[in-house]
Parts: structure tokens; C-alpha cells; sequence
């Protein structure tokens, strides 16, 4: 399960949600009772609180707080100290771009949870073992249920809370089957793929790949005669010949070769380099392909279906994500994300510290 595929980048600069045009959630009955946890410590806000909903569903603080933790660390550990209330755009700190990850985040589990309603899809019993063999080895890890209760106490949230969240990674891999088997309940009809594949630009292939960046000329040259030298090999043999020692000269290279062919599009790939193998028959073995950032041998292969149907559903969720309608609390508008991260930090050392007295 791949968490970070979950997050899908966000594209958060170019899609923002514009706080100040929400609609505000006033119903005061709707800030919970709840004190457990470190997130209420932290922010003051109730774990059962309704923080915000998406297209009517209810978003509880302690989700979203889990969320934005997750996006404040992730800054941190790439910038180090962070200034929160600096400038990352023009309109945007880097407390509104934790705040707007974290938003985007809690959007994509609750488009996750209602196509799967929609479809009657849910965990099998098989999912669920997968769960409570998860929660064993973390178990395992930490030395027993009991540390590896603490370690979730650290984390700032409910032992239940994180399970769902966990959950949700193995209801969307049961999404992604349905949406990429043919026969499943959310698989595209071949002609809607098809299109789909031709309104995107996509093409599938199997390329090497020589890179030239911080080469001087003489390097750049040495590896222009190499590539080109491959392409002479490939075009002596038929496409099956070719297609195999592609994996040979790849594995020479230290490509990874475990995934054989690449389904790439102008969107999300190098445009000169898919306008070129776009250019071709399939089967056929390329010039060389000069890029910015180094050379290319590319053949053209058969578009993969199978590839497509991934890409189809995943902006499938993206368009519904960017649909959605949500409502915000004024416990929201009033939330700072370096305040809640910084308090949180305090507070995860002061239970360290409680829980290293107990022991």
C-alpha cells in the first residue's frame, strides 16, 4: 500500500480551496465532548468534534488534526526549522499550505469511502486479517500491545481512529482492482479507455535511458555515440530480438528493469521525449531523443490497458475530490497549523517523558 500514491502530490498550489468562500458550519452542538489525546491538548479542539464535511459527510477533528501533523512533519523534515507564518506565495504561509495538504488529504478518504458505499464495496475477511497482522507486527516491534499502544498515544490519536485510517489504504487497493480488472464493477468501457488514452497523449514503451546532467561536452558526446550505437544494435533485429536486449542494455545501464514497459503521457512526462515515441509505429526503435535532463532510446510498444485504467481511475478520484462540497466549522477558521505543531511537539515530550518515569 503505497501512502504516498494516497496523497497524489495534491497539486495543492494549482487547486487550492478558498477558505474565505466556504460555507461556515454555526452549530455549536457540533464541537464534541471528548478530551483524550494529544490533538486536544495540542489545539483545544474535541476529537469528536465536526471540524468541517465533505459533500455532507462528517470530517472529526481528530482525523483531520492526524492529517495536518502528518504535513506539518513532512515540511519540517524537508526544510528543517520551518517559519509558519512566512510567505510561500503571495496569499499562501506555510500554516495554510499544512492546513491546505491536510484538507486535501481528508477530501480524498471521504471520495474514497463513497464510491466504495456506492459500489457496495468492502473489506473482506481476508483484509481485515491483513489488518490485525499489521497491527501484530507493529506489536512486535515495539515490544508489546502495551508500547505499541503508547506509540500511537505519541502520535497524538485514538487507537480506533488510526485503524480506520489504516483501513481506508486497503478499501481503496479494493477500489483500484474493481477500477483496473477487466470485469470489475468500476472498469471503463474499452471505448471510454481508448478515448481517454487518445485525449491524453498516452503512449507505452520501452526506453533506456542515459543521463547528461552536470556532463561536461566531451561526456555528453561520449554518451551521445553510445545511444547511438544501442539504437544501430536494436534496428538489426525484429521487434522481439529488439525488445529483449532493450532489458539487457537497461540492466548494463542499472535501469530498473522490473517494470518492463512505461505507459507515459505529455502531462505527466517529458514532452519531447512521449512526442517522439508517439511519432512512431509499434515496434519501432527510435533516433536518439535529446532532453533536458539526458538521452533517450525509446521502442514503441502496444498502449497498455491496464496501465490506462490505473491512470483513468486515479483522475477519476482527482475530479471527484476537486468536486467535492465542503463545509467548514469556526473551529476551523480559528485553528493556526504552527501553534497546533508546535504545541503538539511539547506535548509529545512531556508524555515521553511520563511514560519513560513509569517504566
Amino acid at each position: 500500500m503505497n501512502k504516498l500514491w494516497l496523497r497524489l502530490g495534491a497539486g495543492l498550489l494549482a487547486c487550492l480551496v478558498v477558505i474565505g468562500a466556504a460555507v461556515w458550519m454555526t452549530n455549536r452542538t457540533n464541537n464534541g465532548k471528548r478530551t483524550d489525546g494529544l490533538f486536544y491538548a495540542a489545539s483545544g479542539i474535541h476529537p469528536d468534534a465536526k471540524l468541517l464535511t465533505v459533500d455532507g459527510k462528517t470530517v472529526e477533528g481528530e482525523e483531520y488534526l492526524y492529517w495536518l501533523a502528518y504535513g506539518c512533519e513532512y515540511l519540517v523534515s524537508n526544510l528543517g526549522e520551518v517559519d509558519w507564518n512566512a510567505s510561500l506565495t503571495d496569499d499562501m504561509t506555510y500554516g495554510d499550505y499544512a492546513k491546505t495538504d491536510a484538507l486535501e488529504t481528508v477530501k480524498l478518504f471521504s471520495v474514497i469511502h463513497q464510491l466504495a458505499d456506492e459500489k457496495g464495496i468492502t473489506l473482506t475477511e481476508e483484509d481485515l486479517a491483513q489488518l490485525q497482522q499489521q497491527k501484530d507486527s507493529y506489536a512486535a516491534y515495539y515490544g508489546g500491545a502495551e508500547n505499541y499502544s503508547r506509540q500511537i498515544q505519541l502520535m497524538g490519536i485514538s487507537e480506533e481512529a488510526y485503524d480506520r485510517i489504516n483501513s481506508t489504504y486497503l478499501l481503496l487497493d479494493r477500489l483500484t482492482k474493481e477500477a483496473t480488472q477487466e470485469g470489475g464493477s468500476l472498469y471503463p468501457a474499452q471505448e471510454d479507455l481508448l478515448s481517454y488514452g487518445e485525449e491524453h497523449g498516452y503512449v507505452t514503451t520501452r526506453a533506456l535511458y542515459l543521463p547528461t546532467i552536470g556532463l561536461d561536452e566531451e561526456a555528453v558526446e561520449s554518451q551521445r555515440v553510445l545511444a547511438e550505437s544501442y539504437v544501430q544494435r536494436l534496428r538489426e533485429l525484429d521487434s522481439d530480438g529488439a525488445y529483449e536486449l532493450l532489458g539487457q542494455l537497461a540492466d548494463e545501464l542499472g535501469m530498473d528493469v522490473t517494470d518492463q514497459d512505461y505507459t507515459l503521457s505529455p502531462e505527466t512526462s517529458n514532452e519531447t521525449l512521449v512526442q517522439a515515441i508517439a511519432a512512431l509505429d509499434e515496434g519501432a526503435v527510435s533516433d536518439v531523443i535529446t532532453t533536458d535532463n539526458g538521452l533517450y532510446v525509446a521502442m514503441r510498444r502496444p498502449l497498455n490497458i491496464s496501465a490506462l485504467a490505473q491512470n483513468y481511475f486515479t483522475d477519476h478520484l482527482m475530479e471527484r475530490r476537486q468536486a467535492c462540497q465542503v463545509t467548514f466549522s469556526k473551529l476551523y477558521g480559528q485553528l493556526d497549523a504552527g501553534t497546533f505543531y508546535e504545541n503538539l511537539l511539547q506535548q509529545r515530550t512531556d508524555l515521553a517523558q511520563q511514560f519513560a518515569a513509569e517504566e
